[in-house]
């Protein structure tokens, strides 16, 4: 009963304004008959806001500047004025001529808003798709700006904006561009990662951190995402997090050489980073020297001897995944070795020889 009452309330406000609305009757006779638009527009404007034609509630007139005034002559801006406002008036009223998009059949305004944005928005944002393509960036940066006015919940907009931005190393637009998407879906994956990738390149890693983060918890794939916020994680000195991820990406991802030379790559810059520090510690330590110093460098080389392994063994496995034989990781594979055999050689029987005569049991 109450769909029947909306019903007939609808074919009423039709009714009421094609009958007696004149300045509506003026606009449509223009446009469809005399293929006039600018007497169309001049019309249709009056039929906006004259109380004849139900100003608050009546959406065909609206629609109409929009479908069949606007969108002829592409005046992208003014026609993505009036859908809101149709759309906002009355979503439920049914179209004057009724249409099929595809196998769907068009029926109210609210469907025909929908389906007129879907459509003018693939059209024009293709066509600067294809601008791109031919280096015109100015003209497609253009055309995206009107594709956001056509259908602003594209989120592609944005992110196809943002990357023509930082492509010409413009980055406070780039940013400011990701912004206005995320304003309009806030869990949008991509674009959390293309704004960590630019604080990522700027060094301000907490930040690309918690993006990266945002990026993986909106990711259907976030496998890649997680191979980034890997090194985030060693740069930021967090090991045990980077740690804890590597572990993770290993089990959801077997039989990728890449992520195992990747991860190959993290326990060597731990090692190296660690290694690296106590050659200063070990040449300034004798007998003499504080007992709990004695003791902290010779925990340190078997953390650093334990980190070599660890990427010397992922270098092995990356090398076997591998379809073909790759030097740089069988090279890497066999820094790691070396560095294991001067902490087996030289390193750790120094200190084991210097915490004897200081007294200091290990």
């Amino acid at each position: 009963m109450k769909n029947l009452i909306i019903l007939i309330i609808n074919l009423l406000l039709i009714s009421g304004c094609s009958s007696t609305c004149m300045e509506y009757r003026s606009a449509t006779t223009a446009a469809r008959s005399e293929k006039n638009l600018k007497r169309a527009e001049e019309w249709g404007l009056r039929a906006l806001e004259s109380p004849e034609c139900n100003p608050v509630s009546n959406a065909q007139v609206p629609y109409f500047l929009a479908t069949e005034v606007y969108l002829i002559r592409k005046d992208y801006s003014r026609m993505a004025e009036m859908l809101p406002i149709a759309q906002h008036r009355n979503p439920d009223l049914p179209l004057e001529n009724p249409f099929k998009l595809g196998d769907k059949r068009i029926e109210t305004v609210g469907e025909g808003v929908a389906a007129y944005r879907e459509q003018e928005w693939v059209t024009v944002y293709n066509q600067a798709v294809d601008l791109i393509q031919k280096e015109k960036v100015n003209k497609a940066q253009e055309l995206i700006e009107i594709a956001i006015l056509i259908n602003p919940m594209r989120s592609e907009n944005y992110s196809t904006l943002a990357a023509m931005y930082i492509k010409d190393e413009n980055i406070k637009t780039a940013i400011s561009t990701i912004d206005r998407g995320l304003k309009v879906d806030d869990k949008n994956s991509l674009l959390y990662q293309m704004k960590a990738d630019i604080y990522t390149q700027n060094n301000e890693l907490k930040n690309a951190r918690n993006l990266y983060l945002k990026a993986i918890e909106y990711s259907n794939d976030p496998g890649p995402i997680m191979r980034k916020i890997l090194f985030i994680y060693i740069d930021l000195g967090e090991n045990q997090n980077a740690i804890d991820y590597s572990n993770e990406l290993m089990n959801q991802y077997p039989d990728d050489p890449d992520l195992y030379y990747n991860v190959g790559v993290l326990y060597q810059r731990l090692a190296t980073e660690i290694y690296d520090i106590n050659l200063i510690k070990f040449n300034n330590t004798d007998k003499d020297s504080n007992p709990e110093d004695i003791f902290n460098l010779y925990k340190s080389y078997k953390q650093a001897r334990e980190y070599s392994y660890n990427s010397k063994d992922y270098f092995l496995q990356a090398s076997d995944l591998e379809m073909e034989e790759n030097n740089s990781t069988l090279e890497a594979a066999k820094d790691m070795k070396k560095i294991m055999g001067n902490i087996d050689d030289i390193f750790i029987p120094s200190i084991k020889k210097t915490a004897r005569a200081a007294g200091v049991e290990l």
